[in-house]
């Protein structure tokens, strides 16, 4: 069984026709579902992906897309946009719509995200299940096990002294 993949960089690298680019991207918005933090979203936009341009028919378009999808998930989390989104080799000089009804054209215009507009490219709906959790980052066992213990030396140390000055309450009386 495949891994997944981690990146966009990964989408690219493992993309030999727009069909395998397609399900690439879809496996990484799987993982995109367990990506938590902002740091792991970061690292999983960073490393630049391959042009796809020479690799198949349209894979300027799919240039286009990793490009739009890294600046629409950037400014979901309220990151910076990675440079390499920004290069002019990721946007297309012609409109493409993901649709074919004029209808649905339409609906592609109003309702594509600024990421994927600036880069010529239109399409009703895109999935991006990112769901970034609020609180503190997670810790591992160790260092839970290490928190709990110092809890339980200091519940017993506060027992130990309210148990001593009871003792001595009594012998006093």
């Amino acid at each position: 069984m495949n891994q997944r993949p981690h990146s966009l960089a990964e989408v690219a690298q493992r993309s030999e026709d727009l069909r395998s680019f397609g399900w690439e991207l879809q496996d990484w918005l799987h993982t995109v579902r367990a990506i938590r933090t902002r740091s792991t979203l970061r690292r999983a936009l960073a490393p630049e992906p391959v042009l796809l341009a020479k690799r198949f028919p349209v894979g300027r378009v799919a240039d286009a897309w990793l490009a739009a999808y890294a600046e629409h998930a950037a400014n979901v989390a309220g990151l910076n946009a990675p440079e390499w989104s920004r290069r002019p080799n990721r946007f297309l000089a012609d409109p493409w719509f993901s649709v074919e009804a004029p209808a649905e054209r339409l609906l592609a215009l109003r309702d594509s995200p600024a990421a994927f507009k600036n880069r010529n490219l239109f399409t009703p709906l895109i999935d991006f299940p990112l769901r970034l959790r609020a609180g503190r980052p997670a810790k591992s066992a160790e260092e839970k096990r290490r928190t709990n213990a110092g809890r339980q030396r200091r519940f017993r140390l506060r027992r130990a002294l309210e148990l001593d000055l009871l003792r001595h309450a009594l012998a006093a009386s």
